[in-house]
């Protein structure tokens, strides 16, 4: 009792005072790392002397003919990766000619690559236990920092340094090995993922459906919560693998693309060191994690589209794409939205629509004909809006497996009841790295063989292979994570309400009402750092 009224006090004295706040100042402290990281990146970059904006600028370039083999913009016959006409879409720049390849390099990219991975799923995986296990106590958000926060934090600058002393020393990253597809469809997985995560608290098209919308069309269109409470619970895991895998993917080179797609992937591992943390929370924080790829989209297909001649400027599609998520989707997480009058949630996307419409009326398609390509702002979100349902129904599916393999509610929480053993927690981590590895496998195919396919296209049907592996993943590490005293539902197809479930206990979030006979769902009044109830 003494105890408990002391961690009151303390949680009391952290909520006076912003200024001294832990988690600011990590967070503080891990911007001002990554921008003197990348001064850092461009300072020994210009004494080097390295100019490589992209391909189209390799004759320009002071160096870059010495360093890289030209943008294959004609094809190849008999060159691995560069002998049809996809191949320019496909290949990627900033990687150094077979001949200049080594055993060496190969190795010290992938032990760093995999030292930076699996360490960081160790410290994830240890706050995890710790936080379920029954001696845990105290608040489980603190506006202060832990073990939870500093290790981690600390991991990912040792390993942010020590990727920018490897571009200096064997400069290839993962780009050498696989495909850059996979690059791409392991960032665009996380942003599906965030958006299912997300839809709990603001559907997915101008803040609807969500749990306040009670009439009848909206209760039977609101995707039931089961699945969207799993990736809640275990999204650390899925994101630091997209965002380390991506981050180690490409050299540190120094340009604008680079460094603004690094700055994301710093942002990201940052906002996995504050785990735990009131900070990770915060809601204006979150957003800017997920529209950050707007402004680092635009900038990359700025930079490596080529002339904008013909047709072909690559940046509306990038640029408006990712804004129509914006503006009709992500920009309703902020509070406010949840008491603005129904009739100005769509004010934002109105008027992204006219400033596409203006745009477009001077943006030519390859035969000079204006207004033609607007119908491209729509391909990317159909594509993330896709990949969320489907993301939904495997997740939903395997909950369903999983209960018919169950054969009474009794009988399950009896099983959640016991934490397995040794032998068996081991079994469960080896094939949770597992189901990871065989993505990676499959990146590396697809680049070793050289499927001829359009980038785009590869794209998504690796976002596809990801979310059926990040799903799998979810549910091998689910059973590890069981409570070390008391019995807890499991994750699950709620056999008396009739729709997958994961209560609070299996799945860290409060079910929201998916039928009359669940919780109903309560938003709480803490502003843009209002609850995001999960695990990590």
């Amino acid at each position: 009792m003494e105890e408990s009224t002391q961690n009151q006090a303390q949680d009391k004295r952290q909520q006076s005072s912003s200024i001294f706040r832990g988690d600011v100042i990590l967070w503080a402290t891990g911007m001002v790392f990554i921008f003197a990281l990348l001064a850092a990146m461009f300072g020994f970059g210009h004494v080097r002397q390295w100019d490589a904006q992209s391909g189209y600028t390799h004759n320009q370039s002071a160096t870059s003919q010495t360093r890289f083999l030209p943008e294959p913009v004609e094809p190849e016959t008999g060159v691995a990766g560069r002998s049809d006409p996809s191949a320019s879409g496909r290949w990627y720049y900033w990687q150094l000619p077979p001949e200049k390849v080594t055993a060496w390099s190969r190795i010290f990219m992938w032990l760093c690559y995999i030292g930076h991975q699996l360490t960081i799923w160790g410290t994830i995986y240890y706050a995890q236990r710790k936080k379920t296990s029954g001696d845990f106590s105290g608040p489980k958000y603190s506006k202060q920092i832990s073990v939870f926060n500093i290790v981690p934090f600390l991991l990912n600058i040792i390993f942010h340094v020590l990727h920018l002393a490897q571009t200096h020393i064997t400069y290839d990253a993962l780009a050498q090995d696989v495909s850059e597809a996979s690059s791409q469809g392991s960032v665009i997985m996380m942003l599906v993922l965030v958006l299912l995560m997300e839809y709990r608290d603001r559907g997915l098209f101008f803040g609807w459906p969500t749990a306040q919308h009670k009439d009848k069309i909206s209760r039977k269109l609101r995707l039931p919560q089961g699945p969207i409470n799993l990736v809640r619970k275990y999204h650390g895991y899925a994101f630091s693998w997209a965002v380390i895998y991506t981050f180690w993917y490409h050299p540190m080179e120094n340009t604008w693309g680079h460094a603004f797609g690094f700055i994301h992937t710093w942002m990201v591992m940052l906002q996995g060191s504050l785990m735990y943390t009131s900070l990770h929370r915060n809601r204006i924080w979150r957003l800017v994690l997920e529209s950050w790829v707007t402004l680092h989209g635009l900038i990359v297909a700025k930079q490596t589209g080529g002339p904008d001649l013909n047709g072909t400027a690559l940046w509306p599609m990038f640029c408006f794409g990712f804004l129509w998520l914006f503006t009709m989707t992500q920009l309703f997480g902020l509070t406010f939205w949840k008491k603005a009058p129904w009739w100005t949630k769509a004010i934002p996307f109105l008027c992204y629509l006219a400033v596409c419409v203006w745009c477009y009326s001077w943006i030519p398609d390859k035969n000079g004909n204006y207004f033609v390509r607007l119908q491209e702002i729509i391909r990317i979100p159909a594509i993330e809006y896709i990949c969320v349902i489907f993301a939904w129904f495997v997740i939903d599916m395997f909950l369903r497996i999983k209960t018919k393999l169950t054969s009474t509610e009794e009988s399950e929480m009896e099983i959640r009841s016991v934490s397995p053993s040794p032998l068996w927690e081991t079994f469960y981590i080896a094939c949770f790295m597992l189901i990871y590895s065989l993505m990676v496998l499959v990146s590396f195919l697809l680049q070793e063989f050289d499927l001829t396919l359009d980038l785009i296209a590869l794209m998504v049907i690796l976002v596809f292979i990801f979310i059926l592996g990040t799903g799998i993943s979810f549910m091998i590490i689910e059973p590890v994570m069981k409570k070390r005293s008391g019995k807890t539902q499991a994750a699950g197809y709620s056999k008396s309400v009739g729709m997958a479930n994961t209560t609070n206990e299996s799945a860290g979030y409060p079910s929201d009402d998916q039928s009359d006979m669940t919780k109903k769902y309560a938003p709480t009044n803490d502003g843009n750092n209002a609850a995001f109830q999960s695990d990590h």
